[in-house]
């Protein structure tokens, strides 16, 4: 027995509601039925009536006479999704396609206290390029690349006691910091291995906190041609953007 088809009146139902919910996104704050019609295109009686339907599940709420704005019930479902993200698994597809493109491991950092903590490092296996789980990689927040680019939200109180625990110059690193905002790169090498560069970015949240940097090891840092340094930062981006952050397509 074959699926009935799908009725074109509720497909279209719904796609008027996508647009109604895009145009209350869009504005941020209330808005009124007018305005709402006029930029959806739809009669303001249908307008109305789907706001209506809306509003009884809580998606819209009505503020102020024929005013409408996005309802709380988006937020609890928002918080719903989430909590979910894993942004280590977020990260498997563009750090096996950055590895692929580049040649060369790219690592995952997160913090943990008062360190960089390498939880995620892309390696070339015969079934292809294959993300591993690494836990042992522990560096100074302070006194690694991928450790500075965590740091990038931090005020100046917790960045300066960092510092003067962990031995750095508080102006030093405030002025790299300085430098990876403008360039949304930190550079340096990795202290496990003196013969290895490491160059990072930072993946934001959805409120653009940055909570893990990414990075791509090479081995000579002149050698990194301007092409990967965009790549490095056009996947963490993807990543941000999975994770909610609205700005990583115009990062």
């Amino acid at each position: 027995m074959s699926d009935p088809k799908p009725d074109s009146t509720s497909i279209q139902v719904i796609g008027r509601m996508f647009s109604l919910l895009e145009t209350l996104a869009h504005e941020g704050d209330a808005i009124s039925l007018k305005s709402i019609s006029e930029q959806t295109g739809l009669h303001p009686s249908t307008a109305h009536r789907i706001l209506n339907d809306l509003a009884v599940g809580g998606l819209v709420e009505r503020s102020g006479p024929g005013a409408y704005r996005l309802g709380i019930r988006l937020l609890t479902l928002g918080n719903l999704v989430k909590s979910r993200l894993d942004v280590r698994e977020l990260a498997v597809r563009p750090m096996q396609e950055l590895h692929r493109m580049t040649g060369h491991p790219v690592s995952l950092f997160v913090r943990h206290e008062d360190e960089a903590l390498c939880v995620e490092r892309t390696v070339t296996e015969r079934s292809g390029v294959q993300v591993t789980r690494v836990m042992g990689l522990r560096l100074p927040l302070t006194g690694c690349a991928a450790g500075k680019v965590l740091l990038l939200n931090e005020s100046a109180v917790v960045l300066r006691a960092l510092c003067a625990a962990q031995g750095t110059r508080y102006e030093l690193v405030q002025t790299e910091l300085g430098l990876v905002r403008q360039s949304g790169l930190a550079m340096d090498s990795e202290s496990a291995d003196p013969q290895l560069q490491v160059i990072v970015t930072p993946v934001h949240d959805d409120l653009g906190g940055v909570v893990a940097s990414l990075a791509l090891n090479v081995s000579h840092l002149s050698s990194v041609p301007p092409e990967w340094q965009d790549a490095l930062k056009a996947s963490a981006q993807r990543v941000s953007a999975l994770l909610g952050w609205q700005h990583a397509a115009s990062a």
